[in-house]
C-alpha cells in the first residue's frame, strides 16, 4: 500500500486557505464548525473505555492531534440553498476530541482540507483510518471492505469504463489486493464482513472492531446475507440469527438458560407466576377443589377455557408448591 503524507497535505491546505482568505481565521473556523451526522457516524465510534482514556489524556496533556475540517461552501453540502457560496467548515475527523475539548475548555488545532463532494470526504476518511497505526485486524478488514464497496458502486472515485469484472468497473478487488498486499479473495471477503458489521448496532459494531468482543467472521459474513428487522445488538442474537457454529450456538443457549436459572433463584416470589389452565383442572377433576382452595364463588364456571394466574408466593401459601 502506497503511503499518503497526510500531515504535509493537511498543513499545505490549511496554510493556503488561511492565507488566501483574510476573512478566515483559525479561531473563526473553530467557533463555527458544522457537524454533519452523516460524517460523524461514518467511522465507528469509540467505546466507553476508549473515550474515557482519550478524555483523561487530553485533560492531562492537551489535544495534540489536530481536528480535520472540510473547507467548503453551503451549496456543495446542502445543494440549492440561499447564499450557496457562503463558506462552511465541516468537522470530519476528531468528533470525540472536539467534544472533549469543548466540554473541558481545552484548546485545539485545526487542519483544513478541500474536497469536491461529501463522497470524496468519506473516501479520504477511509484512507486516513487505514493509514493509522495500531489498528486491529477487524478494523483493517472492515475499512478494506468498505473501500471495495464504495469503489464498486462508483462512490470510491473513478469508473474506468469496461474492465475485467462483471460490473464494468476496473477490477476493483485486484486493484485493492495489490494496494494492500493481499489476495483479491480477501478483499471480497472483507466487503462481506463490512456489510455484516453494518447490520449491527453502533455499540456492538465498535466492540467487534476494537477487538474486545471476539466474533467468528463467518457468522458476520452470514449476517450480511440476512435481513434482520433491526440492528443486531448482541453476540447471542447474532449467532441465533445466523445459526452460528453449532457448538458456539449450543454454548450460548446454555449460557442464556443459566442466566435465567440464576435470576429465578434470586427473584422475588411476587415476580414469578404460575398459570393454571382450566383444561388441567377439568382433566384431573379439580374444579370444585380449585374453587374451594381459591375461595371462588359457586357461580364461577371452570371449564377448558378457564385460566387462573397466581404468584409463586400465593402458590407457596396455598401449599401447592413447597418453599423455594
Amino acid at each position: 500500500m502506497k503511503g499518503i503524507d497526510f500531515k504535509k497535505q493537511l498543513a499545505v491546505n490549511t496554510a493556503n486557505t488561511l492565507k488566501n482568505n483574510k476573512l478566515i481565521s483559525s479561531e473563526n473556523v473553530k467557533n463555527n464548525l458544522v457537524i454533519l451526522p452523516e460524517l460523524k457516524s461514518f467511522i465507528p465510534a469509540l467505546n466507553d473505555d476508549e473515550y474515557k482514556s482519550l478524555e483523561e489524556s487530553i485533560i492531562a496533556n492537551g489535544c495534540r492531534t489536530p481536528i480535520l475540517v472540510w473547507d467548503t461552501t453551503k451549496g456543495i453540502v446542502y445543494g440549492n440553498v440561499e447564499n450557496p457560496n457562503e463558506p462552511l467548515f465541516v468537522l470530519f475527523d476528531g468528533h470525540h476530541r472536539y467534544e472533549i475539548c469543548k466540554r473541558n475548555n481545552v484548546d485545539f488545532q485545526i487542519d483544513l482540507m478541500s474536497f469536491q463532494s461529501i463522497e470524496e470526504v468519506k473516501n479520504f476518511m477511509i484512507d486516513f483510518q487505514i493509514g493509522r497505526r495500531n489498528m486491529t485486524s477487524e478494523q483493517i478488514s472492515y475499512f478494506r471492505g468498505l473501500k471495495y464497496q464504495r469503489m464498486k458502486t462508483g462512490q470510491g472515485g473513478v469508473r474506468m469504463g469496461k474492465g475485467v469484472d462483471e460490473s464494468g468497473i476496473e477490477n476493483t478487488a485486484q486493484k485493492l489486493a495489490e494496494e494492500f498486499n493481499v489476495s483479491p479473495a480477501t478483499i471480497k471477503r472483507d466487503a462481506v464482513f463490512a456489510e455484516g458489521l453494518d447490520k449491527m448496532s453502533p455499540t456492538l459494531k465498535a466492540q467487534v472492531l476494537n477487538g474486545k468482543t471476539k466474533v467468528d467472521k463467518k457468522a458476520i459474513q452470514k449476517l450480511a446475507k440476512s435481513s434482520p428487522e433491526s440492528p443486531i445488538t448482541s453476540i447471542e442474537e447474532l449467532y441465533l440469527l445466523t445459526d452460528g457454529i453449532p457448538e458456539q450456538k449450543k454454548n450460548i443457549q446454555n449460557d442464556l438458560a443459566k442466566k435465567v436459572r440464576d435470576s429465578i433463584k434470586t427473584a422475588d416470589d411476587f415476580e414469578l407466576t404460575i398459570k393454571i389452565e382450566g383444561s388441567f383442572l377439568v382433566k384431573n377433576g379439580l374444579e370444585i377443589v380449585w374453587k374451594q382452595l381459591r375461595g371462588l364463588s359457586a357461580d364461577v364456571v371452570i371449564d377448558k377455557n378457564y385460566a387462573d394466574t397466581i404468584s409463586i408466593y400465593q402458590a407457596t401459601v396455598l401449599g401447592i408448591i413447597g418453599e423455594v
